[in-house]
């Protein structure tokens, strides 16, 4: 894959993942439970993830 596609697949990847993110942040305020929480961290680390791939995209 050249590195136009790489940055294509690594945005694409971060809109999906900060979709998510906006979704599990509303459902831990509404509803305050552990595995909400859960699932908010394991996406937040996700995207971290993403966004340090999609720097070293860059640095190439």
């Amino acid at each position: 894959m050249d590195k136009s596609k790489d940055t294509s697949v690594i945005k694409e990847e971060l809109e999906r993942l900060r979709e998510k993110l906006n979704k599990d942040v509303v459902k831990n305020i509404e509803y305050k439970n552990n595995e909400d929480y859960e699932s908010l961290l394991a996406t937040s680390r996700e995207l971290d993830n993403i966004i340090i791939d999609y720097i070293k995209s860059f640095n190439k």
